[in-house]
Order: C-alpha cells, then sequence, then structure tokens
C-alpha cells in the first residue's frame, strides 16, 4: 500500500498556535493532509482556536504540567521529549510516508527547535515560518536568539515576514521565501469575525480606555521599573480609564510590591486576567492606544493601526516604528509623552491584496508535489 506524504505542523505554545493557524486553514479548505504535533510546552488542545476552528490536535508528545517553571526545567523537559518522539511520530502516524513530507515550525521557543530537530531526524523538509528575526545580541532575548540560529541551520526553507528578516538570512542555507508581512495580519482578520465571549470585553465597547500589558521577566524583576511604569500609569488613568492585562507574573510582582491593593481601589482601573487570543485582539481593537512590552503586540497593533508606546530597550521587529508605535528610550516619562499626544499616531489599518498565509502555503504545496 502507497503511504501519502502530508504537512505537519509542529506547535508549542499558544503564540506559535496564533500565528501558525491561518496556514492550517489553507491546508484545511484546499484538502491537503495535514497533521498537528503539540510538543506540550502549553496546553493548546483546549485552546478556543482548536474548538472554534474544527481543527483537533493529532498527536500529544508531552503535558506541560509536567515541566519544570525554569530554565533548567525546560531544557531537561527537552531532551525527555526527544528521546521518544521519533519513535512516537513514527507509532501514530504509520499511514504516512514520514520521509519526503513537510515539517512546519514557527517562531523562536524551544518547541521550534524540537519540531526542526525531529523533523529532520525523519527525513522531512523543514520550513520555518518568521524566519529571519534578529536581536544580533546571542544572550538577548534568551533564549529566543540562540533558538533562532540552530532553527535557521535546520531549515529547509524560510519564511520571511519582511524586508529586513529576509535580509538577515542571506547567508542562510535553503530557499528563503519573502511574506511581506506576518501570519499574524491573517490571524487579526480572522479574530474580527469571531464573536466576543467575555462579558468583560464586551462592556469594553462602552468605554473609553487605553490598554497597559507588561509582562516581560526582564521589565518585571526591576523592582524600580514596576514601581516607576505604575505610577505613571496611574496618572494616566486619571485622565482615561485603563485596562490591565494581569498575566500571572504580572499579578504576583504586583502584589509582592503591594501595588496590585492599591490599583484595585481605584476606579478607573479595569482588571483582565489574561484573555483567549480572540477576544484580546478585540479588547486592543476597542483601545484608543496601548502601553505594552509585548513583541506580538508591536505587530497587532502596526496592522490595526492603533499608537503603541513599546516598554522594551529593544526589539527585533520593526513593524510600526516611527509610525503608530515608538519605544520608550528607557525613560518612564515617555508614557506621560506619548499619552499626551497619541492621536498622532494613529494610522489606517493594513490591508495587503495576498494574504502571507496563502503565500507560505503555496510554497509548502510545491513542495509536496516536487517529492
Amino acid at each position: 500500500m502507497e503511504k501519502d506524504k502530508a504537512v505537519f505542523f509542529f506547535i508549542g505554545t499558544e503564540a506559535e498556535l496564533i500565528k501558525i493557524f491561518p496556514v492550517i486553514l489553507q491546508c484545511k479548505e484546499n484538502r491537503i493532509p495535514y497533521y498537528i504535533i503539540a510538543s506540550g510546552q502549553n496546553n493548546i488542545v483546549e485552546s478556543r482556536i482548536i474548538r472554534e476552528l474544527d481543527i483537533i490536535v493529532d498527536l500529544e508528545l508531552s503535558q506541560e504540567q509536567t515541566i519544570k517553571k525554569s530554565a533548567y526545567g525546560l531544557l531537561q523537559w527537552l531532551f525527555i521529549t526527544l528521546r521518544t518522539a521519533k519513535t512516537g511520530i513514527q507509532n501514530r502516524f504509520r499511514t504516512c510516508e514520514l520521509e519526503g513530507s513537510v515539517m512546519v515550525v514557527h517562531g523562536d521557543t524551544v518547541s521550534t527547535v524540537m519540531g526542526a530537530l525531529i523533523g529532520k531526524k525523519l527525513g522531512m523538509t523543514i520550513c520555518h515560518v518568521e524566519a529571519g528575526l534578529r536581536s544580533h545580541n546571542i544572550l538577548n532575548p534568551f533564549p529566543e536568539e540562540i533558538d533562532r540560529m540552530i532553527t535557521c541551520r535546520l531549515s529547509d526553507y524560510h519564511f520571511a515576514p519582511g524586508e529586513e528578516p529576509y535580509y538577515n538570512l542571506k547567508n542562510a542555507k535553503g530557499r528563503i521565501v519573502q511574506t511581506f508581512y506576518n501570519t499574524i495580519l491573517d490571524s487579526l482578520q480572522c479574530s474580527r469575525d469571531m464573536a466576543v465571549i467575555n462579558a468583560a470585553v464586551e462592556q469594553l465597547k462602552k468605554e473609553k480606555y487605553f490598554v497597559f500589558v507588561m509582562h516581560r521577566q526582564e521589565n518585571l524583576m526591576n523592582k524600580r521599573f514596576v514601581r516607576d511604569v505604575v505610577d505613571k500609569i496611574m496618572g494616566n488613568a486619571c485622565k482615561m480609564k485603563c485596562v490591565l492585562i494581569l498575566h500571572k507574573l504580572t499579578e504576583l510582582r504586583l502584589r509582592e510590591l503591594n501595588l496590585l491593593e492599591e490599583i484595585k481601589k481605584n476606579d478607573n482601573f479595569i482588571l483582565l486576567p489574561r484573555v483567549e487570543y480572540f477576544d484580546f485582539m478585540k479588547v486592543l481593537e476597542y483601545a484608543e492606544y496601548v502601553v505594552t512590552d509585548g513583541g506580538s503586540n508591536q505587530e497587532e497593533l502596526y496592522y490595526m493601526g492603533k499608537p503603541c508606546l513599546i516598554l522594551r530597550k529593544t526589539t527585533e521587529r520593526k513593524e510600526g516604528l516611527g509610525e503608530n508605535a515608538i519605544m520608550y528610550e528607557c525613560d518612564v516619562n515617555s508614557i506621560d509623552t506619548f499619552a499626551h499626544k497619541f492621536t498622532q499616531y494613529k494610522r489606517t489599518p493594513i490591508k495587503v491584496d495576498v494574504a502571507p498565509s496563502k503565500l507560505i502555503f503555496e510554497t509548502v504545496k510545491t513542495i509536496l508535489e516536487k517529492k
């Protein structure tokens, strides 16, 4: 019996799923055989994206709760999972011709490296989506920059979301395909068609507010920085309501610094726990402006044309800089300056003729047809 080749999507985190699901939908709509393998770094099986879009995870290699929450724990999990992954995939997909199939990995996580390594062992063609991002500092961000470099070495096709990522790959082996924009542009478009399921998010339509997101460890570990930023945010919340997204790490740090109770007493703050992707996009689109340290937020807000202040010293992404987005330049006073003139940074939302996910799909389809 002749076995069929297929496209395998190796997904580790919710963030990867958010950016890669438009490519999965392209395969589904065009009846190209595909499968989803979850590394287990995050529990993506329970994601609303999986439920709403009627796609399934075909194989889980591990469970998120077994991973120790530390750099060492993540590394230990990587090697333990790698030991059994190849056999597990071979047993689960016996009807597939794995050698000659395509393994699609995304981004810059430990799971990205894992998927590329496993795909190589199985003789697959490795396709890296969101390739070419570089900080040019091996230790910042860590371990993302290292993950990018390793994945680049393992990949046969590099899908670069713009001119600068494309240029960064000029010496890479394999084929480089510029998608011009990130697939998150397609994810955002899909989110606009989804109903709001969180009642608190639905209520935001009636409010005029700005959004504050701070969850990166490098920021949260700096007590002085956290206190200074929150002080500025509270000052601006007197002029316009603030929606504060309470990631778990953010909540813990604010509680430790005795800031959370103070914020809760302030009627101008609307506290939201981390909400799922489709609803969170509504939170951003309803907002007047956003103060964030999230890299993906920078991209999403660029595509929305939404004013954005980035609380990071450096960013590998150039989307929106000098247009709708500015860096805080290590000066918390920039929060006040930005809030005073945020309307100057409003832009028209980005629209494209050809979706990035479609460009990726067409290339992947061609790879399958060649083999």
